[in-house]
């Protein structure tokens, strides 16, 4: 895809680029809302089985019952990745904000996603750019500062929060890995549909398996919430990243990967007055950087290879 935005109606461009970045930036506030009053499993479970009828719906309206057939392997690889990427990445990100861990540190974790992703190359015998491995490395210090600056600034994180988190980022990653190689549905609302219908489902299983108590006995603040991650974060900022990946270049849809946890730290800030102490700006501004030089160094491997370039859901 060209980076050229001539062809593009520039309105609709910033519509959808500011749909995604501060529409997936505040995902991570509307989840602590929720799960300060429901058990995260439950939650999710709620959040993906109404988002994934209305996009189910909008895919049919757009195209016809038949964009909702799928075969046998189509069929596999959508449980594979519904599970990974969304029962289990964002149902163990919204368990490590019950255990304590503030809503914009958990973006700032998940935000390691690209890093864990060139790792998984490299066990599979892909040799990554120099300048992608210096990213890598500069990651995962980031992410040491996070958690260990803290245990010395009066800022210490939640061990286990950061710990769900941690293995929430790396089934994203898992996700990521496997979405790019099985074989999907060409129609992206579609995918998006049937992955969060199967989320509902694992998060159901999960509710059940913890033994988690049913209830929609939300506050006013609580329903809003939970509206804003079915209508907001599920739906429409979905679907301005498949016109994102419709009509511009990878590299720029890619933005939201730092731009999403900046949000989500300012969100929580102001919002919830997380505290914003040494560790999260040392250890999440070299993250956020990491992220930055991973995805720029991938970009010119792409250009310079021509190969088609990649960028990790949102």
């Amino acid at each position: 895809m060209p980076d050229t935005l001539k062809a593009v109606d520039r309105r609709t461009l910033v519509v959808c680029m500011a749909a995604v970045w501060l529409l997936w930036g505040s995902v991570y506030l509307a989840i602590r809302l929720v799960v300060d009053e429901v058990d995260p499993f439950q939650a999710m479970a709620q959040r993906y089985v109404v988002a994934g009828l209305l996009l189910a719906g909008i895919a049919v309206a757009l195209r016809g019952w038949r964009v909702l057939r799928v075969t046998r392997a189509e069929l596999g690889g959508l449980l594979a990745t519904g599970v990974l990427l969304l029962g289990l990445g964002n149902g163990f990100q919204a368990l490590a904000q019950v255990e304590g861990l503030p809503s914009g540190v958990a973006a700032l974790i998940v935000a390691t996603v690209p890093a864990w992703a060139v790792l998984i190359r490299l066990l599979t015998g892909d040799r990554p750019p120099v300048l992608t491995l210096c990213g890598v490395a500069i990651g995962f210090a980031g992410l040491a500062a996070l958690v260990g600056l803290g245990q010395h600034t009066g800022e210490a994180l939640p061990l286990l929060g950061a710990a769900f988190c941690l293995g929430a980022s790396i089934s994203w990653t898992v996700g990521s890995f496997l979405q790019g190689r099985l074989r999907l549905p060409r129609d992206v609302v579609t995918v998006a549909a049937y992955q969060q219908l199967v989320a509902a489902g694992t998060s159901t299983t999960l509710a059940l398996v913890t033994r988690e108590h049913f209830s929609t006995n939300y506050s006013a603040r609580g329903w809003m919430a939970m509206a804003w991650l079915v209508l907001a974060c599920s739906v429409a900022a979905y679907l301005a990243f498949a016109w994102l990946l419709s009509n511009v270049s990878l590299s720029l849809t890619a933005t939201h990967a730092y731009v999403n946890p900046v949000v989500a730290v300012l969100l929580g800030w102001v919002v919830l007055s997380e505290q914003v102490g040494p560790g999260v700006l040392v250890g999440g501004g070299a993250v956020v950087g990491a992220v930055v030089l991973i995805i720029s160094s991938e970009r010119r491997a792409a250009a310079n290879a021509r190969v088609p370039e990649t960028v990790a859901p949102g």
